[in-house]
Formats: structure tokens, sequence, C-alpha cells
């Protein structure tokens, strides 16, 4: 029984998609319900009835393996020690999955989502301020980008998660098979034919209209950390083996 968590960006709808083309592997991606399986806010279990749900799986015969949870690691990783679950992070390049955070969120907040806008306010319009940039809507969607992979990342640092780096998952077959424990006898065809690349967090042509943000000062400047002490996004990275 593996999570291999993540808070998005990351590749993991193509790491799933390996694994779930492994006989006799039950993965689920991008969910909070192990039972229901839909998407991330809908039919929530707790971090400790996921994990429970995944034990019976296992009773079940069934090999459970949970990408890309989003639950917070403060709560995931004991739920998963509890019950002989093996909990990982999924890390990628930093300033890669900012980037395709800011992507993300940028474009969100174009289409109008009703929550993006105000979640990017709330978050990062006083750290954007508090560094003497002007606030306009790319320095806040960036600094929020940047404070969203950061503070999960460092959380489940701290709770002293095993690193799986994307890069080596999808670029080496041994180091992928070792990391879920996938048989020798299970082709995957990432490696041997088609390689996975699933649906990601891309920037589409529009957001080309939007002045670009202050990405160097901001990723120099911001600190993470709850509780402190707060660290900078050079240490998360070296932390992470980048």
């Amino acid at each position: 029984m593996i999570v291999a968590d993540s808070i998005g960006f990351a590749g993991t709808h193509s790491i799933a998609g390996i694994l779930g083309a492994v006989p006799g592997f039950d993965v689920v991606h991008g969910t909070q319900s192990f039972e229901q399986r839909g998407p991330i806010g809908t039919g929530s279990q707790t971090p400790d009835g996921f994990a429970e749900s995944m034990v019976q799986a296992m009773r079940a015969g069934r090999r459970p393996i949970a990408v890309h949870t989003n639950f917070l690691p403060g709560a995931m990783k004991p739920a998963c020690e509890r019950r002989g679950i093996r909990y990982r992070l999924i890390a990628r390049d930093p300033v890669k999955q900012i980037e395709s955070c800011y992507a993300w969120a940028l474009k969100k907040t174009l289409d109008a989502s009703p929550n993006m806008l105000v979640t990017s306010l709330k978050t990062s319009l006083n750290t954007v301020q508090s560094m003497n940039l002007a606030p306009t809507l790319p320095n806040v969607t960036y600094a929020f980008a940047v404070q969203h992979i950061c503070s999960f990342n460092l959380a489940a640092l701290r709770q002293g998660a095993e690193v799986l780096r994307m890069e080596e998952l999808l670029g080496d077959e041994q180091s992928f098979r070792t990391a879920f424990d996938v048989p020798v006898e299970a082709e995957l065809e990432h490696f041997s034919g088609t390689p996975q690349h699933l649906a990601s967090h891309r920037s589409r042509p529009e957001l080309d209209i939007v002045a670009a943000p202050a990405r160097a000062v901001i990723r120099e400047r911001i600190r993470v950390g709850v509780p402190a002490p707060m660290v900078s996004l050079a240490e998360i990275t070296e932390a992470l083996g980048y």
C-alpha cells in the first residue's frame, strides 16, 4: 500500500496512468475518497477513513495505490503510518512546478472561476505588498503559486516523507519499478513503447496578453513555513534533492 502524494503539477496524471495499467494494482488519482473516487472536494473521506479503505482493498486482494490525494501531510502521513501504508512525496523541479501552478491559477482567474482570484488575494496580496512590488494580478498569482507549491512540499518534508522526484520516475524504468513495487513481469508501455504524457496544466496563448510577473524577485524574497521557522525556496529546493 502506497500513498504517493503531491499538491499537483508534478506529472501525477502520467504516473497514475502508468500504474493503472499494472495488473492487480488498484490506483486512484486526484481524489479524497478511495470509495467514491470523485474529484477532490466531492464526497471526501477523512485521512483516516481514506487509509482504512486502502487497507480493506488490500484485504480484498488488491494492491492499492493513491496518487495526489491533496490531504495535508500532517494528517495523511500519520494516518498511513498507523496502517502500514508507505507515504511518499512526489516532487518536481520547484521552479517548473511553480510555473505550471501559475499557468493553472491564472487561467482559472481569466476564465472567471468564482474562487481562484479570492484565494490568490487572501493568500498572497499581503506577501506581494510586503516585497514592495506592485499588487498586480500576475504578481499576486505568481506569489500564490510559489506559496501553494512550497507550503505543501515543506509540510511533507517536515513530516519526514520520502521524496520521489518526478523526473526520475518518468525518465528511468528501474526507479519507477522500485518506487511502486512493480513486478518485473509487468510490462510498462511508458518505457517500452508509448510514453504516458497525460493531462497536465499548461499555459494557453491567451495568457500571453498578461504582463509578466516579477518572477525572480518573488522567488528570491518569499518565505514559507507555518509553523516557523520560515524557509526560502532555495532551501526547499535543496531539501527536495534538486
